[in-house]
């Protein structure tokens, strides 16, 4: 992607998703920088490394049938002149036949100057929602 077309950090976002959709590995992994760290979906590790990012999005595009974002749960917080956070909600889909969903949310830490935007992404799915009273 040249980030310089992004106008907003959700333009990141929705690139990556549509990256992940169509397969697009190598769209993908541009995004990240090579300093970057993912706390991925669906592994309990914490991956650091562009090798072990590579491996995982191998293996998660091959096991998912893609990914919705909720737009309207999406919040875009500043962090400094060209950095931003954002946070919201999205499904993951694994099984077209048997639509299987995931709900889950994620932060993406971005650069808007960066060539490989993406400094910081954690995933996780919701958890079941405790009664606290």
């Amino acid at each position: 992607m040249d980030t310089s077309l992004a106008k907003k950090p959700e333009d990141i976002i929705e690139y990556w998703a549509e990256s992940f959709n169509s397969g697009n590995l190598k769209a993908i992994l541009d995004l990240y920088n090579d300093e970057s760290v993912l706390l991925p979906t669906f592994l309990p590790g914490i991956l650091s490394t562009k090798v072990q990012i590579k491996n995982y999005f191998e293996r998660a595009i091959k096991a998912t049938v893609g990914v919705e974002i909720d737009h309207s749960q999406t919040i875009v917080k500043k962090i400094s002149k060209n950095n931003y956070a954002l946070s919201g909600s999205y499904v993951f889909v694994i099984n077209k036949e048997d639509n299987i969903k995931h709900n889950s949310r994620f932060t993406f830490l971005v650069d808007m100057l960066s060539q490989s935007p993406i400094k910081h992404h954690h995933s996780s799915r919701v958890p079941f929602e405790l009664a606290l009273s």
